[in-house]
């Protein structure tokens, strides 16, 4: 084969940096860019890849495939290699060539680098009927010619396995070290972020042989349904945003049956040219009944912001709300998602009303109640539980049972009564600290409590002699703390080290080694609770933290959560992200105090030690008087309780 000359291409690598690791960071995201390239080259069929064991990073490949128009040799060399080319200006047409004429999805040229976000080496073949090109990019050797700043990639000849289209392989896979590559999610998130996949566009898509279909995409069949049967779903057809103008939505948004699976990410979907413009996101909207965010997902068509003005932002995931159009349609979703929030949370009262006169349990308690002739104890009950349905919507009948359970195991017991009239009285609303409080009634035994309290106690020892010792060994308070969560925050009982996100703050902010030893950070703690991940930022006991130290916590938190809201991984995406500065004492002036009080506003907070032994101490304490104050009322109830009621409670 003759000689051809390389291609040459001419960029930033600051931009390629930019536009690859900083913005392409997930798979979804890296692939669904090439699909959408797919998209634009009027392909109907695209292959996608994907091993499905363990990643090797020097053996593991990526591949995907489309039937499109291809490019030339001269395709890649005047289009291709000219960064941020501008398709539809430069073509004076925003619609692929017949026989589809679609929508273009591209436009700002700069896709080609997305791969670059999870991969090393991008290898492209390509052929435009007889016409062939191939050729491999490397990352290095891109950053390596940051000074000329300009690159020429080989021409490679053939490989004899592309006919007709475009064959992408990307190697070097770092995104998956050492582990595998989940695939179901990935079509999912594929499948959310294309409405044109399927039969009616012509458009095919599989990974791994298999077809992504409309189911995968088909949220709807997650929706919680009313106690009528209807879906808890709002529709919008060309719904005009603003008056005057041709700004409009379609779409829906509906409430999920419930919070805690991990198939989608909540939020609401934007989708332009049937190819996703803003992650799944609430408008940023404020609302007063704040639980019901979790419950929302949805999908809303604007054409409108991908129409004559590019308001989509550069990693094409996210839109730039500055403009009037996009500020319009922020306001209009804010307002929507409250309304939407109020119904929800009325409609989900009176669902739970009406689901708790057919509920088994509620009904046992009711009949042996009466049969007991404990009306007293019913009127509690009643109001009880239905200030708890009112207060908590999201809970459900199902959330209150525990609940329904303990009144019904201690129908006989006056002063259980004493404690639900005074917790009625004080209209706790918070149905899980309701249950936490009855529950002590079914599990409190003094053989068990003194086993562990006793082990507590030990731990609060430890605690008090890791102080006193200054903690000088840097694994030991980050240990500690794993094993104990509730020395920080008592609702605690376990939690996960969250590796990749300690690992991401370590690189973002590695610590300089002309820092004083008395200065030193001994180590990050990123961990997660059922729906938070919680960053610790753990300091000797023997520092004072000043506003260095305040301002170094806010610049991890800040980072954190534009991490998480960046994310499309399931695995790691958190509903926020809470800060903590675990130091020995502050630095005492008035911008320590008011930097502290602002934080604290914002879920960072700062702990100090002695604080925290004065706490537990404290709440330990409280916990045995509490105990035996429960012990003797519960003795003098059994002491005066009829024969007939006590056979009620003997698996008590």
């Amino acid at each position: 084969m003759r000689h051809r000359e390389p291609y040459r291409m001419k960029f930033d690598p600051y931009t390629i940096k930019h536009l690859g690791l900083q913005m392409y960071s997930t798979l979804p995201s890296v692939i669904g860019e090439l699909v959408a390239n797919a998209w634009d080259a009027n392909a109907t069929k695209v292959r996608i890849t994907v091993p499905e064991k363990r990643i090797d990073e020097g053996k593991s490949a990526i591949i995907i495939e489309d039937n499109g128009i291809g490019m030339s040799d001269e395709d890649a060399r005047k289009k291709y290699f000219y960064v941020g080319r501008d398709r539809r200006q430069a073509e004076r047409t925003d619609a692929t060539p017949s026989p589809f004429r679609r929508k273009v999805m591209g436009r700002k040229g700069i896709g080609k680098f997305a791969a670059f976000g999870i991969a090393g080496e991008m290898e492209v073949e390509s052929a435009q009927q007889s016409a062939i090109c191939r050729f491999r990019m490397n990352y290095d050797e891109l950053l390596g010619k940051e000074t000329e700043r300009e690159i020429a990639f080989p021409a490679l000849n053939s490989t004899g396995q592309v006919s007709q289209g475009t064959r992408i392989t990307l190697r070097r896979i770092r995104k998956f070290r050492n582990r595998a590559i989940a695939i179901q999610p990935l079509r999912r998130q594929l499948a959310r972020r294309f409405t044109v996949i399927g039969n009616k566009d012509c458009f095919e898509v599989t990974i791994n042989g298999e077809s992504i279909s409309p189911i995968d995409r088909d949220l709807r069949r997650l929706l919680d349904k009313d106690a009528d049967g209807a879906p808890y779903l709002w529709e919008y057809e060309n719904e005009e945003i603003e008056l005057g103008t041709e700004w409009t939505v379609s779409g829906w948004i509906g409430a999920l049956e419930r919070t805690d699976t991990n198939l989608i990410d909540r939020g609401i979907a934007l989708i332009a040219r049937g190819k996703l413009v803003q992650e799944p996101f609430w408008f940023d909207a404020s609302v007063g009944q704040q639980y019901a965010l979790s419950y929302l997902i949805g999908e809303l068509h604007v054409e409108f912001v991908d129409a004559d003005e590019d308001t989509i932002g550069t990693s094409r995931n996210s839109l730039v709300w500055e403009t009037e159009a996009n500020a319009a349609l922020k306001r209009w979703g804010q307002t929507q998602i409250n309304k939407i929030a109020r119904a929800w949370a009325e409609r989900r009262r009176a669902d739970n009303e009406r689901r708790l006169e057919d509920n088994q349990l509620y009904g046992q308690f009711r009949q042996q109640a009466e049969d007991l002739g404990r009306g007293r104890a019913l009127v509690l009950a009643d109001k009880l539980v239905r200030q708890t349905i009112k207060n908590n919507p999201d809970a459900g009948v199902e959330g209150i049972q525990p609940m329904i359970q303990t009144a019904l195991d201690f129908l006989q017991f006056d002063a259980f009564w004493e404690i639900v009239q005074d917790v009625t009285q004080a209209k706790v609303e918070d149905t899980g600290k309701l249950i936490a409080l009855f529950r002590e009634w079914q599990i409190v035994e003094a053989k068990e409590l003194a086993r562990v309290t006793e082990g507590r106690i030990s731990t609060i020892a430890k605690f008090q002699a890791l102080i006193d010792q200054d903690a000088l060994e840097v694994p030991t308070l980050h240990a500690f703390l794993k094993e104990f969560p509730w020395v920080i925050d008592p609702r605690w009982t376990l939690i996960d080290d969250e590796v990749h996100y300690s690992d991401l703050l370590r690189e973002k902010f590695p610590e300089s080694d002309d820092v004083p030893e008395s200065d030193r950070r001994i180590d990050f703690l990123c961990v997660r609770d059922p729906r938070n991940l919680v960053a610790v930022e753990i300091k000797r006991p023997s520092h004072r933290a000043s506003i260095r130290d305040l301002n170094q916590i806010e610049d991890y938190v800040s980072f954190l959560r534009d991490q998480i809201q960046r994310t499309s991984d399931p695995d790691t995406r958190y509903a926020s992200v809470v800060g903590y500065l675990m130091c020995g004492n502050t630095v005492d002036n008035y911008r320590m105090r008011e930097k502290t009080k602002n934080l604290a506003s914002v879920q960072i907070y700062v702990r100090m030690y002695r604080e925290l032994l004065s706490q537990v101490k404290s709440m330990h304490s409280e916990f045995l008087q509490r105990y035996e104050q429960l012990q003797e009322a519960k003795r003098k109830a059994q002491t005066v309780m009829p024969r007939s009621a006590s056979s009620l409670s003997s698996g008590i």
